[in-house]
């Protein structure tokens, strides 16, 4: 009577979450506290909740495993020829959307039949590190010169300052204490004989896919499940910031690895065999945490917050379980915690040598938003002989049928479905239970959000590490449907998978298969680069004054060794600014364009500008330096009124 009271109850859970959901909208509606378009966006969670709801009721706990019709080895052939069939037809026509819209889905949804039966470990994470490797090589081979936030301009200047000068003092913006990122880039750069820009990129890539059978390993090391080390691999392939961070690749994405490596390493100290075994693994660790301090001085930070989260579910686990009460001491062991307890010390030995500047701006403004003393000053976006789509209802609907918004919905179905299997079978997971609860309340924080958070972005990365648990839980209840409802399983994986390859983060650079408003641009083909790096070195031999231009140009600038020194605003009658040379760039007629270099008041502005009053100002102001992708004005005067009213409006 018991296990039919909890059953039902378990059943019913899913019924209350769309209900609660749905009324929740509703009511937000009827008060009027977000804009509608905004509500409708957040409506991914009520059909991710509807999505979740139907795979519990068709799904059950416990699946006998089927032995496999094709042999593994004939699978994984196939895999990889679909694989490199991508990669190929990419590079022939020029874009990955077709042949990976076809590739990823196909290839996963291969996969999640796999795992429904007796999968064979070696085949699956061998088809999955090549199905994820595609994609990223996809996007290689179509970027040009992919920098994403603009930090890649910044680090492959280091790496080709570090071997110019075989010196890290000679790294910029503080890194020349945290070097360990610019010594691989620049490792690889030396042994390979590649330009900084490709070695740092193939690295990124290289690496990030060795998380698919890392992932592997961890999740069986944590949850003792070979299956659930399986599910743990795929859900490498459905997480947009693995995806994202192979090609931006930047110190906080090699920390963030090496932060899994950590939890990994860690995980087997806890079942080492014996003293020898645990030896080994305690020298390698502390070897590890050393490396990691002089790496990146902010991920550790950000995942000591995460561990943090993860004390109370660790402190209340031996009473869910019914442990003896000296479990609870068991747990926090100097002998299992001793990895963290040294890289602390280290860390704050190290700060106290180096002190990070940006790890104390961001903890700054963090206290002062917290405390209500300090403000993030909003962005404007100034429009230029441009109009930019208004938001509205139609809009909102189309972006949930987008990669992003079937991604969100997605992603939140297998959540779900995580919650639902550990409160239905928790003693199944009861080796696991710490990490993936832990990782189940954090992931709210990867689906996407009404408001914009400052730097939200470094705490989701270090958030991925940890939600790979609760979506291997998530999946694994996804793929134990019932084989009548079987294609449902299938279709929901390669669905995702799918997805994650072309969300607004992972393809930034693909405007046209979005409906938002242009975005910032995130790469340059090779002629708009080495034309920016020409620019560079004529204002910079010939210039008889300051320069200004706008945040990407300038980033680029940097790998040409020259700076653009003056500041350049925006304003409601065009860009202002006292430079005596101004350079334009033919692509800001494409993107919104930022300015400034920060958080400061005033450095969040952007502006879009129609390609009739970039032409205009190009005919009427006093060019010195020309190509056909930038421009270079120069007037003693300095600048006003540029795209604005004052002579160039349209």
């Amino acid at each position: 009577m018991v296990a039919l009271t909890h059953e039902r109850r378990t059943q019913a859970l899913p019924f209350a979450v769309c209900l609660l959901l749905g009324a929740g909208l509703l009511a937000a509606d009827r008060l009027s506290l977000l804009p509608r378009p905004t509500l409708l966006r957040a409506g991914f969670t009520l059909v991710g909740a509807a999505v979740a709801l139907l795979l519990f009721v068709l799904s059950r706990g416990d699946r006998p495993a089927r032995s496999r019709r094709v042999p593994p080895s004939l699978v994984t052939k196939a895999v990889l020829l679909l694989a490199g069939g991508g990669v190929v037809a990419t590079a022939l026509v020029g874009s990955r959307v077709l042949p990976f819209a076809v590739v990823l889905p196909l290839g996963l949804g291969v996969v999640a039949l796999q795992l429904r039966a007796d999968p064979a470990a070696p085949a699956i994470l061998t088809q999955l590190s090549a199905l994820f490797l595609a994609g990223r090589l996809g996007k290689y081979l179509t970027t040009g010169f992919y920098f994403g936030g603009t930090d890649t301009f910044a680090h492959v200047a280091a790496v080709d300052t570090l071997l110019r000068t075989r010196s890290t003092a000679a790294i910029p913006h503080g890194y020349d204490l945290y070097p360990v990122f610019h010594f691989l880039v620049g490792t690889v750069r030396h042994a390979t004989g590649l330009r900084s820009y490709d070695a740092l990129v193939l690295a990124g890539i290289a690496l990030c896919t060795l998380v698919v059978p890392l992932s592997y390993l961890l999740g069986w090391s944590v949850f003792g499940s070979q299956r659930l080390g399986l599910t743990a691999a795929l859900s490498v392939t459905v997480l947009e910031f693995f995806s994202y961070h192979a090609l931006y690749f930047y110190p906080q994405a090699l920390a963030c690895l090496l932060v899994l490596v950590g939890i990994y390493v860690t995980s087997r100290l806890r079942y080492a065999a014996d003293e020898r075994g645990f030896r080994r693994l305690s020298v390698f660790v502390v070897a590890l945490v050393a490396t990691m301090v002089v790496t990146h001085h902010l991920t550790y930070v950000l995942f000591a917050l995460v561990a943090a989260a993860a004390v109370p579910v660790a402190l209340a686990r031996p009473y869910l379980f019914d442990s003896p009460v000296p479990e609870v001491r068991r747990w926090f062991r100097y002998r299992w915690l001793f990895p963290g307890v040294v890289g602390a010390v280290l860390l704050l030995v190290y700060w106290s040598y180096s002190p990070s500047l940006i790890t104390v701006g961001i903890v700054e403004l963090s206290l002062g938003l917290l405390l209500d003393v300090a403000t993030v000053p909003p962005q404007q976006l100034y429009t230029y002989g441009t109009a930019l789509p208004v938001d509205s209802v139609a809009r909102a609907v189309e972006w949930l049928l987008t990669p992003t918004g079937l991604y969100a919905a997605g992603l939140w179905a297998v959540l779900l479905l995580a919650g639902y299997e550990l409160l239905d079978r928790p003693r199944a997971y009861q080796r696991g239970f710490t990490m993936a609860v832990t990782g189940l309340g954090l992931s709210v924080l990867l689906l996407p959000l009404p408001v914009p958070v400052p730097q939200l972005e470094r705490l989701q990365f270090v958030v991925t590490l940890v939600a790979i648990f609760p979506l291997a839980v998530g999946l694994r209840r996804v793929l134990a449907v019932d084989r009548r409802y079987a294609v449902a399983a299938v279709v929901f994986v390669a669905a995702l998978g799918g997805a994650t390859a072309f969300t607004v983060l992972t393809a930034d650079d693909v405007a046209d298969i979005y409906i938002e408003e242009p975005r910032e641009q995130v790469s340059m083909s090779g002629d708009q680069f080495r034309a920016v790096q020409t620019t560079a070195g004529f204002v910079g031999a010939y210039g008889d004054g300051p320069t200004a231009t706008d945040r990407v140009t300038n980033r680029a600038f940097e790998t040409a060794r020259f700076n653009a020194t003056a500041e350049l605003d925006a304003a409601p009658s065009g860009l202002e600014s006292d430079a005596t040379y101004l350079v334009a760039r033919e692509r800001w007629t494409w993107n919104v364009v930022a300015l400034g270099r920060g958080l400061r008041v005033g450095e969040q502005d952007t502006f879009a500008v129609s390609r009739a009053r970039f032409s205009v100002a190009d005919a009427t102001r006093t060019k010195v330096y020309t190509t056909d992708h930038t421009r270079v004005y120069r007037s003693s005067d300095g600048f006003a009124g540029l795209y604005g009213e004052n002579g160039t409006s349209l």
